[in-house]
């Protein structure tokens, strides 16, 4: 495992199962990265207040690449070392579609996210907040029309699209997708991630091992959707899941066993030498 200074994992689809939980198979195999010298690092769509119990149950404190690579932060610290937000207009471009044709969408910034009402994903960490201590609490706010007025005062990173069919998906790709501030991905097979001009999880990766003087070569990557190609792409070691995304898998070098297998485990015991 010398070979390697990073092991760069997505969340959804790939380290957490379909119950959205971590195997005590891949947490054990991470950990044992982890002592052979190894930093273990998360890439994903979300923002780091809502991977708060995953970052701990992982024992990290490095760096973390959120929103799709909108934003790198030092867990440790708090510091931030990278971060583009949506330009205000495009902001109101996207919000002004979603109330008008009733989309459902979170709105990630640094500290907050926002819903609007009878948004399922909204609605289970509404859930989830019932059940958390205060620390491990969510910070999410329900919301109206009325956010509009604030867009001006909100740092956005990512707003993320809540579908009900893939078709809706790739409707709402191609409609975005033609403004040039806008970088528009599908996460799952019914969200659609919009992001800043140029945010992907590989522009960050590139930037942090910049930053931090560690090749790219020497970096794992573990991913399953289309917002994980770029990254799976300019790492040495790049692998899908078997639930994988056709696109994802042909990027990859390998593709080892589901989420739902522990497939981070078997690729650490049985393909990474």
């Amino acid at each position: 495992m010398n070979d390697y200074k990073w092991c760069v994992c997505d969340m959804d689809g790939t380290l957490l199962n379909s119950e959205k939980e971590i195997s005590q198979e891949d947490k054990k195999a991470l950990k044992k990265l982890q002592n052979d010298g190894v930093e273990v690092m998360i890439a994903s769509g979300r923002v780091d207040t809502l991977l708060k119990l995953y970052i701990k149950e992982l024992s990290l404190n490095g760096y973390i690449i959120c929103c799709n690579g909108g934003l790198i932060k030092n867990i440790r610290t708090g510091k931030i070392l990278y971060s583009k937000i949506i330009n205000k207009d495009d902001v109101r471009r996207v919000l002004t579609q979603c109330f008008r044709d009733n989309l459902s969408f979170l709105v990630y910034t640094v500290d907050q996210v926002y819903s609007n009402e009878g948004n399922r994903i909204g609605e289970k960490y509404r859930r989830l907040n019932k059940t958390f201590d205060k620390d491990s609490k969510i910070p999410i706010n329900f919301v109206d029309d009325k956010l509009m007025d604030s867009i001006d005062g909100m740092g956005v990173l990512k707003i993320l699209l809540v579908c009900d069919e893939r078709a809706e998906v790739i409707e709402l790709e191609r409609n975005f997708s033609k403004y040039n501030g806008l970088t528009v991905v599908s996460s799952g097979e019914t969200l659609v991630d919009i992001m800043a001009s140029n945010i992907s999880k590989g522009n960050a990766l590139e930037i942090l091992s910049k930053k931090l003087n560690v090749s790219l070569s020497r970096v794992i990557a573990f991913g399953d959707n289309y917002n994980d190609i770029d990254m799976l792409k300019i790492v040495g070691m790049p692998i899908a899941m078997e639930n994988a995304v056709e696109d994802a898998r042909s990027a990859a070098k390998y593709v080892t066993k589901s989420c739902d297998d522990s497939g981070i485990a078997y690729a650490i015991n049985n393909i990474i030498k």
